[in-house]
């Protein structure tokens, strides 16, 4: 009989808010150049080279067992032999094999839900990109693991002549814990769980007890943002099963610069870029509300390696000043709040964390129900998450991995999600969106661009904006929409066009034209 893995309590409500419009999936999307030489079926061979390695390494031979009704408790078992045909797919794009050719397939590939009676993990190798390349699409389910997680889950080389390496699914990893001293059972795992409850209750009290007076307008630190401050928006609302992606990317060294010059952190540039995109965006739509949206900021904690799962994360809650129209006044409200967030959550030890976490989430819980959504009150208005990623360019079969886009999921009454990723000097943002529900995601892609250049020349000035153009190079300024027109980016002039200047442009050179022939004729 295979042993049980028990799950902590923040994987384990990713396992319940899994549904049909709510799959709890999160995912990569990773392109490659060939090696100089590669044949024109390169892209085949790398497929046939991940078809012969079989699944043995966790978590990607774990299967969920107990989330049927009539078990007590959820848990991961190992399973012996893995289905890889299911697993691993080959997949080719359309002529042109543009970006927005791999968007549209890379959304409906995010849209389907996963299988949770077989091992929760998807690989999809996707040629026909343009001049040669491919990518990969890998899926892993939330309970598995978190952002930092999936980044070690890599098994890349950084070095082109030794990249031979096994796929993650093969390649065996040490792990830190004393197996022997884990709990048997249901019934051992539910003692153990109370156990380390009991221990990390003091610590929890003072985290839920700050968090109610905050609530209630009594704060110890004004900058900290309560979760009773957060306004509805568009963005909070129920979703349906359908998914878009649209990406985004710069420099970690541009980031860096508009950092100093602000006298803040790299991460309060992401904020306070996103701030602006999503204020011009939610203008556009005459959804901006009166009050700041807040933004949930997940923050990395320690992790217990005897769980099987691969989430040790809790929550920040940080304004995004989108109230404000100075540039200058928005970073430092923005600068403040994240500041106060993360360290209110320094007071709790982590598994008082993780029980903070799941039980100020709870409200996220009840939008599982149909409905429920537009009428539970949002304790935030978009997860922005920044996920280290390796530092170094890595290879695979000699092909270098030349862009890494981080896809998250979605839940009732969170409608939008930005995760950025760092590699190799680069920053790659990922836009997960219900369109439905956030109609044309790449419009908040393509604003954020935008928004990075407004930073830039506010902190840094002209001078340091063709500076750090310079640095950027082709990392700058690409976006990729998923199911509709990307060259926007490209063409930022037309883009700024309002449509009512476009239609008088049309209709006067159409009266010109009319006015030609009508003198012809006579």
């Amino acid at each position: 009989m295979a042993a049980s893995k028990p799950l902590n309590l923040l994987d384990l409500s990713f396992v319940l808010m899994d549904t049909r419009q709510t799959p709890m999936h999160v995912a990569g999307l990773q392109t490659f150049l060939p090696p100089p030489g590669a044949p024109r079926d390169f892209p085949k061979q790398v497929y046939e080279y991940l078809r012969s390695f079989p699944v043995t390494a966790p978590p990607f031979n774990y299967r969920l067992r107990g989330v049927r009704p009539g078990h007590l408790l959820p848990s991961f078992e190992e399973v012996e032999k893995v289905d890889l045909e299911y697993h691993l797919r080959h997949s080719a794009l359309p002529f042109p094999g543009g970006e927005r050719e791999l968007g549209v397939l890379v959304s409906r590939l995010h849209s389907n839900p996963m299988d949770l009676d077989r091992p929760l993990w998807e690989m999809h190798l996707i040629e026909g990109l343009h001049g040669g390349r491919f990518a990969m699409y890998g899926k892993l389910h939330h309970s598995l693991a978190d952002g930092v997680r999936g980044v070690e889950l890599l098994n890349f080389s950084e070095d082109p002549r030794k990249s031979h390496t096994p796929p993650i699914w093969a390649q065996e990893r040490k792990n830190k814990a004393r197996r022997d001293h884990l709990p048997v059972g249901a019934l051992g795992m539910l003692q153990s769980m109370l156990t380390n409850q009991a221990r990390a209750l003091p610590s929890l009290l003072r985290g839920l007890a700050g968090s109610a007076t905050a609530a209630l307008g009594v704060k110890s630190d004004p900058d900290f943002t309560s979760l009773a401050e957060t306004p509805r928006t568009i963005f909070n609302d129920s979703i349906t099963p359908q998914r878009r992606v649209a990406t985004q990317s710069t420099s970690m060294a541009r980031m860096k610069t508009i950092g100093e010059a602000a006298g803040g952190s790299i991460n309060d540039v992401l904020l306070a870029a996103c701030g602006q995109a999503l204020r011009r965006y939610l203008l556009e739509f005459g959804e901006l509300p009166e009050r700041s949206l807040v933004a949930s900021v997940p923050v990395a904690i320690q992790k217990d390696d005897s769980e099987a799962g691969g989430n040790a994360i809790s929550f920040a809650n940080v304004k995004l000043g989108t109230e404000l129209e100075d540039v200058r006044e928005r970073f430092e409200m923005i600068r403040r709040s994240s500041v106060a967030g993360r360290d209110y959550l320094k007071q709790m030890t982590t598994t008082a964390l993780i029980t903070y976490t799941v039980l100020i989430s709870s409200p996220q819980m009840l939008t599982r129900l149909p409905g429920l959504a537009s009428h539970v009150p949002p304790i935030y208005n978009v997860i922005i998450s920044n996920v280290p990623g390796p530092r170094r360019k890595l290879y695979f079969l000699g092909a270098e991995m030349e862009a890494y886009y981080p896809i998250s999921a979605l839940a009732h009454g969170q409608a939008l999600n930005i995760t950025v990723m760092s590699y190799a000097g680069g920053l790659y943002f990922g836009f997960t969106a219900c369109p439905d529900r956030v109609p044309r995601v790449q419009r908040i892609a393509v604003y954020m661009g935008e928004a990075l250049d407004e930073l830039e020349q506010v902190f840094v000035g002209k001078a340091g904006k063709r500076g750090a153009g310079r640095k950027r190079g082709k990392a700058a300024g690409k976006a990729v929409a998923a199911g509709s027109q990307t060259k926007a980016v490209a063409r930022k002039k037309a883009a700024r066009t309002s449509a009512p200047e476009k239609a008088s442009g049309r209709k006067s050179r159409a009266a010109k034209s009319t006015k030609r022939k009508s003198s012809r004729r006579k």
